[in-house]
């Protein structure tokens, strides 16, 4: 078994299980997998407005809402060195194809999204 994979496994683990929180679309784990001050920022596919969005908005809505509804989402790639890290999720609806961009890093020995920007396509 090669050392450096074993070694990074864990690290893999614990970043994934941190996707796995956000990905559940469930306000209270959506909430952990962010740091406080992360934040999100995207471009309004209608106006072309840059927007910039503080999490704790983010969070509030996902908490309001009634939850992750009928989605496809996975991870279509990551990558980790060190303490940063960074993922490509795939999200896609009946009308809509998304792409998430996370930035992570392992914060007093734990992983948290510290920033999110996404694409957004209508089907």
């Amino acid at each position: 078994m090669n050392v450096s994979i074993a070694q990074s496994n864990p690290e893999e683990t614990a970043v994934k299980a941190c996707l796995e929180n956000y990905m559940s679309g469930v306000g209270d784990r959506v909430e952990k997998a962010f740091h406080p001050t992360a934040f999100m920022k995207y471009v309004d596919i209608s106006t072309g407005e840059f927007k910039d969005v503080p999490i704790a908005d983010y969070i509030a809505r996902v908490k309001a809402g009634s939850g992750p509804g009928k989605r496809t989402i996975g991870i279509e790639s990551l990558n980790i060195e060190g303490t940063a890290a960074n993922a490509k999720i795939k999200i896609e609806t009946e009308t809509v194809i998304l792409y998430d961009y996370m930035n992570m890093l392992k914060i007093n020995g734990e992983w948290k999204i510290v920033s999110k920007i996404f694409s957004r396509v209508n089907k």
